[in-house]
C-alpha cells in the first residue's frame, strides 16, 4: 500500500534555522552587556567592549538593539502585546482597573525576560549598579505613556495617567529595595501590594475630615 511522504525542503527549514541563529546572536550580545555593565559599570562598558566579548560587529550590535540599556534588558522594544490588550480591555469601567494594570505590567517584564534566572541577574545587576537606573527610568516612562493610553479607554484620560503612574511607581520603588525574590516570581500580587501600602500612606495623612478610601 502506498504511503504518503512528508518531507521538509531546505528552504522551508531556513527559517527556522535563521532565527535560531539570530536569537543565539541576540542572547550573546545581552550576556555581554549584563556581564561587563556589572563588572565595570554602564559609563565605562562601551559598544564596542560588548560587541568584543559577545564576537560580533558594532553594525550587527545595532541591528539589535539601539543603545547599550536595551542590550541590558536584552530587548529594543517594548510594547503591549494584542493578547495583553485584550485580556486588559476585557475588564469594565474602573473597577479592578489598578489590578488589572499590574497584571498587565507584570505580563510586560514577564516578556522581557524569558527565565527567573535572567529576572534575578537582571536585579542583582541594578542592586551592584545603581547609576543605570535613571537610564531605566527612561524606558519605565515609555512604559508608563503605553498603559496610560490603555487605561483611558476604561476611565478618564486623567484617571488613567494616575493609575498608571501609580502602579508604575510601585515597580520602579523595586529598584532601590534589596533583592526580594518575590518580585520575580509573584510580580502582580507584589505590585498591588506595594500600591496598597501607597494608599495607605497617603490616607494616614489626609484631614482628619477628609473621606478615606
Amino acid at each position: 500500500m502506498a504511503t504518503d511522504t512528508l518531507t521538509t525542503s531546505p528552504a522551508a527549514a531556513a527559517p527556522g534555522l535563521r532565527e535560531r541563529k539570530k536569537q543565539e546572536t541576540r542572547d550573546a550580545i545581552h550576556q555581554a552587556a549584563l556581564r561587563l555593565v556589572a563588572q565595570n559599570g554602564i559609563t565605562a562598558t562601551s559598544v564596542d567592549a560588548i560587541c568584543s566579548e559577545a564576537v560580533v560587529s558594532s553594525r550587527t550590535f545595532f541591528n539589535y538593539f539601539p543603545s547599550k540599556v536595551a542590550a541590558i534588558i536584552g530587548h529594543s522594544v517594548v510594547q503591549i502585546t494584542d493578547a495583553q490588550r485584550e485580556e486588559f480591555l476585557a475588564g469594565t469601567g474602573e473597577q479592578n482597573l489598578v489590578r488589572d494594570l499590574c497584571r498587565l505590567l507584570k505580563g510586560i517584564t514577564d516578556s522581557l525576560t524569558r527565565h527567573e534566572a535572567d529576572r534575578w541577574a537582571f536585579r542583582e545587576l541594578l542592586a551592584r549598579r545603581p547609576e543605570i537606573v535613571p537610564e531605566l527610568r527612561l524606558l519605565v516612562t515609555e512604559i508608563r505613556h503605553q498603559l496610560a493610553e490603555l487605561a483611558a479607554r476604561r476611565t478618564t484620560p486623567e484617571r488613567a495617567r494616575l493609575g498608571a503612574a501609580l502602579v508604575v511607581s510601585a515597580l520602579t520603588s523595586a529598584f532601590d529595595a534589596p533583592l526580594d525574590p518575590r518580585i520575580d516570581s509573584d510580580t502582580d500580587d507584589w505590585l498591588f501590594a506595594a500600591v496598597t501600602e501607597m494608599h495607605d500612606i497617603a490616607a494616614c495623612s489626609l484631614p482628619a475630615t477628609h473621606p478615606r478610601g
